[in-house]
């Protein structure tokens, strides 16, 4: 092209028309390609947020600044269109504070601009509201209420939450004084500033005398407590959380902390936590009752993840204290998860150890275990997807005398000779 410019320069005046022709046309595409481009960029842009622009429909859009006069272009000059940039008009929508007021408004709108400040962690927007709702005395519902209180606890903000006890006192005197002043949600602040000790002192007079939605809300709140601790904290901590769950089991006759506390340090990488929950386990003869009612999601969770190791150390525990028809679905569960593994090796194994154990299966782990070592098995990550799914098709499948048909994998014919 730079050839051609130069040898337009002092061309033959017969030949100066068709250059003039090629370096115009050149200048023409080249045009016409930088406007599809620019459309087309815009175009991607106004797609992409044109929903963040729709979810911002009640924010008060940018002002004009009537200060700054921009000079109109020359007659005569050609200015460039400026683009179209929807990326700064978002950030000058999202930027304003909310421009609502909430006294006429109904209870489900109120909630619905709480819950979406809360979940968009936008601390002015929930900072506006709750200013109005102290000038109005407007509470939201009692599920929004919650997410307020726990947003201002987690927070560490006190003197707001204060405030929004002694607003729900003079609003709903009731429901504050069965919940004892929100007490529970006082403590989640206290632990979220560090004092630990006083925090669960906090909840355990909670727990006391409280209403089943109240309890419900202590141990949602008690559950991320727990995950904070377990394998973070000080042995101290888990030792005050072990005794809280005691309590809850004991006095309260709930074992919901108590379960939950010994799950997650039975299923901990800490050497120190296992033995903790080895220590519960032979210490509370309630605490087995009520693992053992719940070794079918234990047993499912852990195969689940793949890990096995947890099942055999749970196997342990139940044969320390003889506890052989928990024994016995642990084996069960251990069998149907290798034989959907396809290990022969494993299976193997797991009946001898039933056998050595004198734990009785059911002859059907018999003729799988017949039908693994024969290679007539159709389980395998290939055709199910969990352990379950597969434990629970073959089981039914091996139960009714069928085996399931694949047409692209034919059965193979043994003889057996003796």
């Amino acid at each position: 092209m730079a050839l051609l410019a130069l040898s337009v320069r002092h061309p033959p005046v017969a030949l100066r028309p068709f250059a003039l022709a090629i370096l115009f046309g050149q200048q023409r595409k080249s045009t016409n390609v930088d406007a599809i481009d620019s459309f087309i960029s815009e175009l991607v842009e106004n797609k992409t947020l044109k929903w963040k622009v729709l979810n911002n429909k009640n924010r008060a859009p940018p002002r004009k600044n009537e200060a700054v006069v921009v000079a109109p272009p020359p007659v005569g000059v050609s200015s460039r269109r400026s683009p179209f940039r929807l990326t700064q008009i978002f950030d000058d929508l999202t930027s304003n504070p909310l421009v609502v007021n909430i006294e006429p408004l109904e209870q489900t709108h109120i909630d619905n601009l709480v819950e979406t400040a809360i979940q968009e962690d936008n601390e002015k927007d929930v900072h506006l509201l709750f200013d109005q709702m102290l000038e109005y005395r407007r509470v939201p519902s009692r599920q929004v209420l919650q997410m307020m209180c726990e947003y201002f606890a987690v927070e560490t903000d006190r003197k707001r939450l204060d405030q929004l006890v002694g607003l729900c006192r003079i609003v709903l005197p009731e429901h504050t004084a069965l919940s004892k002043d929100y007490l529970h949600y006082k403590a989640l602040l206290q632990w979220k500033m560090g004092n630990s000790l006083k925090a669960l002192e906090n909840f355990k007079e909670a727990l006391q005398d409280c209403p089943a939605l109240t309890k419900q809300d202590i141990n949602r709140l008690l559950q991320g407590i727990v995950d904070e601790t377990i394998g973070k904290k000080s042995e101290a901590v888990l030792l005050a959380v072990i005794e809280l769950g005691e309590f809850c089991m004991f006095q309260l006759k709930d074992e919901f902390l108590l379960c939950y506390v010994w799950e997650g340090s039975f299923r901990s990488q800490w050497f120190s936590d296992q033995e903790a929950a080895r220590a519960l386990f032979d210490k509370h003869a309630g605490l087995r009752v009520a693992i053992a009612r719940r070794l079918g999601k234990l047993c499912f969770t852990y195969m689940q993840e793949f890990n096995a190791e947890p099942v055999y150390r749970l196997m342990e525990l139940f044969l320390k204290h003889k506890m052989l028809p928990q024994c016995q679905q642990v084996l069960v569960r251990l069998f149907e998860y290798q034989y959907w593994r396809r290990d022969l090796r494993a299976c193997s194994e797991i009946m001898q150890n039933s056998i050595d154990l004198d734990i009785t299966l059911p002859d059907i782990y018999n003729r799988k275990l017949l039908d693994l070592l024969l290679g007539r098995t159709t389980a395998g990550p290939r055709l199910q997807h969990s352990p379950v799914g597969a434990v629970s098709s073959s089981s039914s499948a091996a139960a009714s005398g069928t085996s399931p048909s694949d047409p692209k994998r034919k059965a193979k014919s043994y003889e057996l000779k003796f």
